[in-house]
Formats: structure tokens, sequence, C-alpha cells
């Protein structure tokens, strides 16, 4: 059986993909553009992709292809409905990288809040030791504790984001698909309207594209801190830009892009120098111990496989 590796400059130069070499020929690629791909899946079994999109012609092309791992919770790049059709299997990893989002939205929000910034840019520059002053308390920030977040998607990373942000005594509202008591569920509206920080962790779907868009951002308090570490397509990105420049909005971060990386003409060019704003390249999700943990799904999603079941196969839900 011949496994192919496609993307694996994605998952991190320090993860070793050895492991898969136990359940077949393993080949393993840092890169594959679109004209490559066909080459390269022709006689492979198994597939495994981190961001490549995979759609109906690419499956056509290779005759003997019978699982795709997608190394990710999310599977929109692939055309799972065509996989159905086509008897090919398609396998995603959920949960593994919760506590590495998590970790990294909480950080992200915590910089913006507390001006971190600022603070060690004004170390950095050193005008710190030549004011003669032994600190200096401008930009103002302030504490969680009685302030509202706003939890966009409350699955397992936003549970997660939650209890963080109820430890420090934040009121934590969640916009959820399916309400359940566990949170405090109001509808979006309701959300924008009340929340000081919204964090956006939601799956890109018909009904969340372009969720957070002038209209919504309109409604929201002045200064309100935004953190996206769902998808890129979520927000609108001229209107978070045009917010940020009118001063509505206080803080914004952001994790994930429409296109990654984006082009040196993306909207977040005219802001991304900014101090009240942080920008990370799409690393959230890949602490070592989250792509280990990733890694290690994949292994047992093969061997399900292999043995007839259907572990983690996502056309099958």
């Amino acid at each position: 059986m011949k496994i192919k590796v496609l993307d694996h400059n994605s998952l991190g130069f320090d993860l070793d993909p050895s492991p898969l070499s136990r359940y077949g020929e393993l080949e393993v690629y840092g890169a594959t553009d679109s004209e490559e791909i066909y080459a390269r899946i022709y006689d492979a079994d198994v597939i495994i992709i981190n961001k490549i999109k995979v759609d109906r012609e690419c499956m056509l092309s290779a005759p003997n292809l019978k699982l795709i791992c997608i190394f990710a919770t999310g599977y929109d790049n692939i055309d799972t409905k065509s996989a159905n059709e086509l008897g090919i299997g398609v396998c995603n990893v959920p949960a593994y990288s919760t506590d590495s989002v998590a970790v990294c939205t909480i950080s992200t929000t915590l910089a913006l809040l507390t001006h971190l910034r600022e603070y060690n840019n004004y170390i950095r520059s050193g005008e710190y030791s030549k004011s003669g002053i032994p600190n200096k308390l401008e930009p103002v920030f302030h504490e969680l504790r009685d302030k509202t977040w706003g939890i966009i998607g409350a699955g397992n990373i936003g549970s997660a984001v939650a209890k963080v942000a109820e430890a420090f005594g934040a009121r934590v509202l969640a916009y959820k698909r399916t309400p359940t008591d566990k949170f405090n569920c109001v509808d979006i509206e309701t959300l924008c309207r009340e929340s000081d920080i919204i964090t956006i962790h939601c799956p890109l779907n018909d009904g969340t594209r372009g969720l957070i868009s002038k209209e919504k951002i309109d409604i929201m308090k002045d200064g309100v801190i935004i953190v996206n570490a769902a998808r890129g397509a979520v927000i609108v990105d001229d209107d978070i830009v045009a917010c940020l420049e009118n001063g509505k909005i206080g803080g914004f971060g952001s994790d994930v892009y429409n296109v990654e990386p984006f082009a040196a003409d993306h909207p977040f060019y005219k802001i991304m120098n900014r101090d009240n704003v942080i920008l990370t390249p799409h690393c959230a999700w890949g602490a070592k111990e989250a792509r280990e943990r990733c890694l290690s799904v994949i292994c047992d999603n093969i061997e399900s496989y292999l043995s007839g079941g259907n572990l983690n196969r996502v056309e099958k839900k």
C-alpha cells in the first residue's frame, strides 16, 4: 500500500511522519501545488493532507485511492460528497487541538486587553529608561472581572475558552447553533450588543460566512475586542479594517484568513502594524503536543480502515 503525505511543511518541520510507514510504503512531500497533485496521487492508496484541496477531479485521477486522511478537524477542503459516491473514505481528527487553540486565543485576547504590546514597545524603545518614572499606566487597561466575554461557537474550543474567562470572573455569553443549558446561550445580536470581548470558534458554513460584518459591528460596544480563531471567511475583512480605523473596534486578533498565506494587497496590510492588532500565521492549532496527538489519531484512523472500521469517517456522519 502506498501512503503519501502531500504538504508536510504545513505540519511543522519537527514532526516525524515515520510512524505512518508501518502501514505501507511512505512518501513525504513538503508541499504540493495544484499542478503536481495529479501525478503524486495517481498510484496512492492513502493520502494525508492538511490544507490541500481535493476535489472530484483529483479523486478520479487516482484509481487506487481508498482513503483521504486530513491532518485537521475541519474538512471543507475535501469534496466529501464525491468521496462518498466514489467509495473513498475520508477521516478527520476531532478535538486534537482544543487546548492549543484555546491557549492561543486566550493569550491574544489578554495581550489586547492589557495593551501588552504597547507596554513592551515602551521598554524596548528605551523610553522607559529615559522617563525617570518607575511605571507607566497609559494606555489604561481593565480587569476581566465583571466584563462580558462572548463566545461564537461553543464547541470544544469555545467551551475551553469559556472556562478560563469564567475563572477570571467574566460573564460568558454563547452563540451556538444548538443552544445548551451548559452556557448562557443568546442570539447573535444580543451577544454582539452586550459583549466587551468576542472570540470566534464556529465552523465555516453558509450560516457563518460573513457573520461578523459592519452590520454586527455597528451594534457592538465601542472599543470591543474581537479575536478570530475559527475561519477567515467568518468575518468581513474590509469591515474589520474600517471599524478599527474609525475606533469602533478597540482590539483585533486573528490566526485565520480567507487565503493563507494572504497576499501583500490584503486589507490587513493597512492595520497589521497597529498596536491594537495581533495577527498570527494560523499557528494556534499547532502546539507540539497537539500535532503529535493528531498524527497518532491519523495512525489509528488508518488502522481502523484496514481492519474494516469507520473511525472518524466524516462521510459516514
